[in-house]
């Protein structure tokens, strides 16, 4: 029997598939280790007689607690937990708002994100918005980035939008392939790739971030005041 040759749509689903969820989000691999020479954060007082704790007690511990610090704590890892933090509470802060006060259709404003996901509201999007700038400020103060309350709402503000966009991105994956869910293994979440599906376009997002974007505000702010931040 003849062996069928791939067709070029096969062939682009599969560089697709790679570049989808092999590339984009090896970003967060990649920010994780930066920053070894970490300043510490306003948090330190607290987190470094804990963490040393752990470690002291290590043996006595369940084997998964203190294999599941990875060393050494960077300052690439504190920029991912706080920003994974108001990933995933924009998440929730979009559904509470949507469903409680959620009127206006997304599609009123996007027709093209309204065929993509109908069930989106506008209302759920500023909540989840909020959600995450809120967050986002805690966690620039807690890192001390200059001009914490705008430059942490900004970031947060852009992440729920990003988030976004990985949503619709998966859910017209999903309707291109005529499937209702990713995967049956969390119940009424529609599979592991809904629960993480805002977490693809933010690696990119939050590496340009971290290695481009703060450096430079923080070296106009040394330029601006004479002080080291």
């Amino acid at each position: 029997m003849r062996r069928q040759v791939s067709s070029i749509p096969e062939i682009a689903t599969t560089f697709t598939g790679m570049f989808y969820l092999g590339y984009v989000p090896s970003f967060w691999v990649r920010l994780r280790l930066l920053g070894a020479k970490r300043e510490p954060t306003r948090l330190a007082p607290i987190a470094g007689p804990i963490l040393e704790m752990l470690g002291k007690q290590a043996a006595s511990l369940p084997p998964f607690i203190p294999q599941a610090v990875y060393l050494p704590i960077t300052s690439g890892a504190v920029f991912i937990f706080w920003t994974w933090l108001c990933l995933a509470f924009n998440d929730v802060g979009s559904y509470f708002v949507g469903k409680n006060f959620g009127k206006t259709k997304l599609a009123k404003i996007s027709p093209a994100a309204g065929a993509t996901s109908p069930n989106k509201t506008v209302e759920g999007l500023l909540g989840g918005c909020a959600v995450s700038a809120v967050l986002a400020m805690l966690g620039a103060w807690v890192q001390k980035w200059p001009y914490w309350p705008l430059s942490g709402a900004l970031h947060g503000f852009l992440l729920a939008i990003v988030g976004l966009i990985g949503d619709l991105t998966a859910s017209m994956l999903k309707r291109d392939a005529g499937l209702k869910d990713f995967g049956d293994l969390i119940p009424e979440h529609g599979g592991i790739m809904d629960r993480v599906d805002g977490f693809v376009w933010a690696a990119p997002y939050s590496y340009i971030v971290f290695v481009y974007l703060l450096p430079a505000l923080k070296n106009y702010v040394r330029k601006q005041t004479g002080v080291s931040l």
